[in-house]
């Protein structure tokens, strides 16, 4: 991966709508004296979805905690059309950059409109009311993740999964040139998990999201990283990186990889059973 760009950003933008390129370069992060990643190179192109997945501990989190700026990295850099994000004021790496992280705080005793609104409090200036523009924007995140006749509810009163879908909102919200979104799944019943991924292929929005269902993962993402033990183990598109091999080494599974009957995804059939041997 180039490290340089001869390309200013706003000729790289083509429009908010396409997303802007990310670059994470030789990434290393540490908690209290240890090592969690080492040497991490991930790249995602503009508009495109790629997916970071690998066992629990492999350091997915804290890779995507770097990029939108929640945690320091010790060595290397996270790089938004060839410009270090370390380097840009907050509110404007938050105009460019939108989580939705594992964290999900407390309860909020705001409603669920106050709460997608906040997406926007990197456009307004302290105390601002929202404008016109800010209520279309939000009405439109609503509706988007399925939520357009709850604003006036709590956000306390929700469900998991509803809770989710409004923090979704609020990160679409901010018309960011970069979702990352750590494993945005959790708490969705299986239709909510294939519209919300289904949403984000639909938004042509540079999109950097750990999944770990493998299978959404091979659907969803136009590419893939796989980390284990804090290092990128594989590289590349889902046919190519979710092999047998790589399914036994990494995540300790027997597996065949097929073709999925309805739409030709690869498909990943994990023996259940624990039958030792290779995978068929």
């Amino acid at each position: 991966m180039s490290t340089s760009t001869s390309t200013s950003m706003s000729e790289l933008r083509q429009g908010r709508g396409q997303g802007l390129r990310i670059d994470i370069e030789d990434l290393r992060v540490s908690y209290a004296g240890r090592c969690v990643v080492a040497g991490v190179r991930m790249m995602a192109a503009p508009g495109e979805i790629a997916g970071v997945v690998g066992p629990n501990g492999s350091g997915k989190s804290t890779v995507l905690r770097t990029v939108y700026r929640h945690l320091r990295p010790e060595a290397g850099r996270v790089l938004l059309a060839g410009e270090d994000i370390r380097a840009m004021p907050p509110t404007r790496a938050a105009r460019h950059i939108a989580a939705l992280p594992q964290e999900r705080g407390g309860d909020f005793e705001l409603t669920v409109h106050e709460v997608v609104a906040m997406g926007r409090t990197p456009y307004k200036r302290a105390f601002a009311g929202d404008d016109r523009a800010d209520r279309e924007t939000v009405a439109r995140a609503l509706a988007d993740v399925g939520l357009a006749e709850h604003g006036g509810r709590r956000f306390s009163a929700l469900s998991g999964g509803e809770r989710q879908r409004a923090l979704l909102a609020r990160a679409f919200a901010q018309a960011p040139d970069v979702l990352v979104l750590d494993e945005p799944t959790n708490h969705l019943d299986v239709r909510h998990q294939v519209e919300l991924l289904a949403l984000l292929r639909g938004r042509a929005c540079t999109t950097l999201v750990s999944l770990h269902d493998l299978n959404a993962a091979a659907a969803v993402c136009d590419r893939l990283h796989v980390l284990s033990e804090g290092a990128v183990v594989a590289s590349g598109a889902p046919r190519d990186v979710l092999t047998p091999e790589l399914l036994a080494e990494v995540f300790g599974v027997r597996a065949a990889v097929v073709d999925h009957p309805l739409t030709g995804d690869p498909l990943i059939a994990v023996d259940q059973r624990g039958t030792a041997g290779p995978a068929a």
